[in-house]
Formats: structure tokens, C-alpha cells, sequence
């Protein structure tokens, strides 16, 4: 086997040798809360000729749907196909960080920390992979990366509109693309690629919204009406206020979640939703003026850190923070170039383990307010909020520094002229 292939297909075979044996085995195997039981009514309902939104509430977009129907039409049971699904996803989701990292000009060693720690997500996680349908997410997220670290501009505003069909947080990395997209090919492309991407989206959404214009808005509606949910940043500052100074809070069952109810959990909402815009403008404004000295392929890298700041970002700041978007860390947070590189990857390692320390099987003791699992909590969205700082696209990272790899300061091995092999999976 050439070198080229050859950490492409071990991090494969890892990534499909953690999901047959130890993701099925002792603590992992345990899916004690699984959203696989809701996967399979929307199938059941498709399957009996329902339509989405108009004959049943489905809080996901479209694609989602599809996938959930193509987990029930597989042969076998669907918690069994629906996991050998996600099991492609995330061996579809290694071979993008692979493709991604030497598309940005990353050494041999940082693609390979990047491949096994992406590999190996599961057991820093937990088995909620199999059962959340995220890693499909983090699949289209990687590649749109890739196309548009590679100037495939077409087929990155194609795969950003499918992974906006699939949910709706995609969007976010908008303003980021046309800003990249700009800066390599100018005004018209990116207002052309903009316009495509939301185009390949409202002619989905079309039929559905013309068959049913209320039960469509209410995929929308479902989102905004969620009160703060328990494990969102917000909430981890009034826990911690809580197991520290015993102030009043309450939980409230609701949109098949756990959340804060009252005043000041709803003011924390507003209060995170407006940090989240600031948060976003100041990225893409900070992308803006660092590639207007970034030459390629420093410039792509740059691209890559604004993309994972964003995603972290909806994180940090969401009002919602389920488990499982942790799995949306994987496109990027292993790839941030600079001297802030391996902390951004052990910070997103450790976010993970921290996640997977109380959910599943301490969830029900958070919720209860127990102050063990608040504690991890507290500590898991304190981590998230350094990941975002060493993600943040500091100038520096488009300079020659790579940054520390394994404990040596490692440089840009690839001139400007010879960034176009980076269009190619080849080292």
C-alpha cells in the first residue's frame, strides 16, 4: 500500500474496530437515554405514506427524515442499521480530516494525531454516537470544508445546503465561507455561491411548506420556543450558583429535554443568543482582516480556525447543548493550526470526556441537582469556553509556525507555489 493511502485506510479500520468491539462493550453498551425510539416513529409514519410536517411533527429538517426512513427501509432491526449508518459516517468523517489537513498543508504527524483522535471519538464520548444521527452532520460538515479549502466552490455550497437540510446549524458557517470564498474568488462567486446554497434549500423546503406552511414553520418554531436546557453554559452558571449558594432554580420537563424554568433562565437565553451574534460577527470580522495578509496556504488554515470557532461558538453560546453536539467538534477542532493547535485538540478531547463523564449515566443525578455531575458540568462548558479562545483565528495561525507538535515546533513545509497539490489527497 503507497504512503498516501496509508493513514487513510488504519484510521478507517480504527474507527471500525472501536465501533464493533469496545463501543459495544461494558459502559458503552449501556444506552440508557436514546433518541432511537423517535428515529423510528418518523420512519414508521413516512413508511405508511405520511408527509413530514403535514401529517407528523418532525423538529428535524427534511434530510433528517430521509435518513431516519433509509435506517427502517435497511434489512435488520433499526437500531442495527441505523448504527452501521453512523459507523460509515464517522469512517466518511476520518477520511475528510484527513483530506482536510493536507488540504491546509498539516505535516504527516498532525494528520495522523487529528485521524485517530477523530478514530477513536467514540470512547471519549460515549455510545450516544450510534444512537443520534450527528456524525451524518459532522460527515457533510468535513467535506464542505474540504471543498472549500480545495476551491471546489460548487460542491461546497451543494454540501453546505445538505447539511442545512439535515439541521438547521449549518447556516452559521455562512458568513465564513463567503468571506473565504471572497477573498480567493471575489465578490460575484461568493454572492453566487450564497445564493445557490439557500436556493438548493428553500426548493426542498418548497413542497413541504406548500403542502403545509404551519407545520413547516413549526420546525422553526420548535427551536425558538426551547426554555434554556439544562446542560447549556447559561445553565451551568446558575447550577454552579446553586450548588454553591443554594439559589432557587427549577426543572422543567419539556421538548423532549430537561430545562430551566423561570425569569432569569429565560433572560440568560436572550442574553446567550445575543453573545452568540456578537460572537459570530467578531469571527468573521477577524477572518476578514487576517486574510488580508494570509498567503496560501496559510490563508486556508486561517479558514479552517474561523470554521471551528464558529462551531464553538453554537456551543458555547446555544441555548441548547445536548450531548451529542460534541460530535460537531470533529470536522475542525483537530485541525486548528498554530501554537494553540494541540490545546484546541486536547481541550475538544477533553470536553468529550468530560460530557461523557455524567451523560448518560449521571444525567438523571444532574437533573435531580446533585452537585457531582453540576461539578462536571460546570467544568465541561468551562472547557468549551478556552476550546473557543485557542479556536479564534488569530493572524499567526496563517503564518509558516505550524505550530507544536508532540512537543517540536514544526514549519510550513509546502511554498506558495506549490499549494495547488493540496487540491489532491495526496501528501
Amino acid at each position: 500500500m503507497t504512503g498516501r493511502w496509508a493513514l487513510p485506510a488504519g484510521a478507517v479500520a480504527l474507527a471500525a474496530l472501536v465501533w464493533a468491539i469496545p463501543l459495544q462493550l461494558g459502559v458503552y453498551a449501556d444506552a440508557v437515554i436514546t433518541d432511537i425510539p423517535v428515529y423510528r416513529r418518523a420512519y414508521e409514519e413516512i413508511a405508511a405514506g405520511g408527509v413530514p410536517y403535514a401529517d407528523f411533527s418532525l423538529e428535524y429538517p427534511p434530510l433528517a427524515g430521509a435518513l431516519f426512513w433509509l435506517a427502517g427501509a435497511l434489512p435488520g432491526p433499526y437500531g442495527v442499521t441505523f448504527s452501521v449508518l453512523m459507523c460509515l459516517c464517522l469512517c466518511a468523517t476520518v477520511l475528510g480530516v484527513i483530506a482536510l489537513g493536507r488540504a491546509i498543508g498539516l505535516d504527516g504527524r498532525r494528520q495522523t494525531v487529528a485521524a485517530v483522535l477523530t478514530a477513536v471519538s467514540p470512547l471519549l464520548i460515549g455510545n450516544l454516537v450510534e444512537t443520534r444521527f450527528d456524525l451524518a452532520l459532522a460527515a457533510l460538515l468535513v467535506w464542505t470544508l474540504w471543498a472549500a479549502a480545495t476551491e471546489r466552490w460548487r460542491l461546497a455550497w451543494g454540501l453546505l445546503a445538505a447539511a442545512t437540510l439535515l439541521k438547521l446549524v449549518p447556516l452559521a458557517l455562512i458568513p465564513v465561507l463567503v468571506i473565504w470564498q471572497r477573498h480567493r474568488q471575489g465578490n460575484r462567486g461568493a454572492l453566487a455561491g450564497v445564493a445557490a446554497c439557500l436556493g438548493i434549500v428553500a426548493a426542498v423546503m418548497a413542497p413541504f411548506v406548500i403542502m403545509s406552511p404551519s407545520g413547516t414553520w413549526d420546525l422553526v418554531q420548535y427551536h425558538l420556543d426551547r426554555p434554556l436546557q439544562i446542560e447549556a453554559t447559561a445553565s451551568a452558571y446558575l447550577l454552579g450558583l446553586h450548588a454553591l449558594a443554594d439559589i432557587g432554580i427549577t426543572v422543567e420537563n419539556s421538548f423532549g429535554s430537561q430545562g430551566l424554568s423561570g425569569t432569569g433562565p429565560a433572560v440568560l437565553a436572550g442574553l446567550s443568543t445575543l453573545a452568540l451574534i456578537v460572537i459570530l460577527v467578531a469571527i468573521a470580522w477577524t477572518l476578514w482582516l487576517g486574510l488580508h495578509r494570509a498567503r496560501h496556504p496559510g490563508d486556508a488554515r486561517l479558514f479552517v480556525a474561523a470554521s471551528a470557532a464558529t462551531v464553538v461558538a453554537l456551543l458555547v453560546c446555544g441555548k441548547v447543548l445536548s450531548p451529542q453536539f460534541l460530535v460537531w467538534l470533529l470536522p475542525v477542532c483537530f485541525l486548528v493550526a498554530g501554537r494553540f493547535g494541540p490545546a484546541s485538540a486536547a481541550l475538544a478531547a477533553a470536553a468529550m470526556l468530560l460530557t461523557f463523564s455524567y451523560f448518560p449515566h449521571r444525567y438523571f443525578d444532574l437533573v435531580a441537582l446533585d452537585s457531582l455531575p453540576i461539578g462536571l458540568l460546570v467544568l465541561r462548558d468551562s472547557v468549551l469556553i478556552a476550546l473557543l479562545a485557542a479556536c479564534w483565528p488569530r493572524p499567526s495561525i496563517a503564518g509558516r509556525p505550524l505550530g507544536r507538535v508532540l512537543g517540536r515546533e514544526r514549519t510550513d513545509p509546502m511554498r506558495a507555489d506549490q499549494a495547488v497539490s493540496a487540491r489532491y489527497l495526496t501528501d
